[in-house]
């Protein structure tokens, strides 16, 4: 009988010991020994290990020639050495049966040789109306323009010394440029926009500067800051008039707002100075910036042609 009681005392003991294994393995995740979380700094840690090193964008003047040499033609793509710069020239030469000179194409810093707002319309277009044209890839706007300066004259000071050593790169480039253009037969006409045509005016009121036959401006105006923006423009206005070169100004109807505000300054002066082959007009387009093509190539060929060429 004491033996029986035994047995079944052992039976129990085995079965409650299976029991507490069976709970002990069946412990649900949530009620595990939690882990650790990783410290903010072993997080940084971690992450600068995985993450690769940012590079720094590529400059905008050089995206653009990067484009130019890899969709056109090594034909149309020439490079140009101005000093210690390189620039690149798209070249192309007349297909009529008479030349009629070189147009030499310089769009607004910022853009490309093949701005489609009217230079690269130009560029296709003039080589079949007599004219080799060479579109120039210009420098980037120069950094730091306009100042950030606090007061006037620090914004002054400033923002001469950026333009300086910008128009000195541009007056380089610009005369090596002309150089290539005497290789062909006829007049050099030059065609520029925005702060480009602006700065070629103050270039070629100078003494010594290589002068084109002729200066065609496509939306010219003087950026600056916001004190300085009407004396700059008046300026330019006043070299404007005062300058011997013919002189085609082309705006447009819907155009930046402070070339639409500074036009009219610029006929007035030229009116008052009675600038010989000094032209202003403005054309009517439907995307702003944008020049209605037709009626730009018939204002520059009347133009050429009341001029004599």
């Amino acid at each position: 009988m004491h033996k029986i009681n035994q047995n079944k005392i052992s039976s129990k003991v085995l079965v409650l010991f299976i029991c507490t294994l069976t709970f002990i393995y069946s412990i649900p995740p949530c009620f595990a020994e939690e882990k650790k979380p990783d410290t903010s700094l072993d997080k940084a840690a971690k992450t600068t290990n995985k993450t690769p090193s940012q590079q720094k964008p590529i400059a905008l003047t050089k995206q653009h020639k990067e484009d130019l040499k890899h969709y056109l033609t090594a034909e149309q793509v020439k490079p140009l050495l101005a000093g210690p710069d390189d620039y690149l020239m798209l070249v192309k030469r007349y297909t009529s049966a008479n030349s009629k000179g070189v147009a030499i194409l310089l769009p607004e810093w910022q853009q490309g040789a093949t701005n489609p707002k009217a230079i690269n319309y130009l560029r296709n277009i003039l080589p079949s109306n007599g004219w080799s044209t060479i579109a120039i890839q210009p420098s980037n706007k120069p950094e730091n323009y306009p100042s950030t300066a606090i007061t006037v004259e620090e914004q002054q000071k400033e923002n001469q010394l950026t333009l300086d050593d910008y128009k000195n790169k541009l007056s380089t480039m610009l005369n090596a440029v002309m150089n290539t253009a005497k290789e062909y037969p006829g007049i050099v006409l030059v065609i520029a926009q925005g702060n480009n045509a602006a700065l070629l005016v103050d270039l070629y009121s100078q003494e010594g500067s290589q002068r084109p036959n002729a200066l065609i401006m496509l939306s010219s105006y003087r950026q600056s800051n916001h004190t300085l923006i009407n004396s700059v423009n008046e300026n330019f206005a006043r070299q404007l008039a005062s300058t011997e070169l013919p002189v085609l100004d082309l705006y447009l109807k819907h155009d930046n707002l402070i070339v639409l505000d500074k036009a009219p300054q610029r006929k007035s002066f030229a009116k008052q100075e009675m600038k010989v082959y000094f032209r202003q007009r403005q054309l009517n387009n439907s995307v702003t910036g944008y020049y209605p093509e037709e009626e730009l190539l018939s204002q520059i060929n009347s133009w050429l042609k009341a001029i004599g060429w």
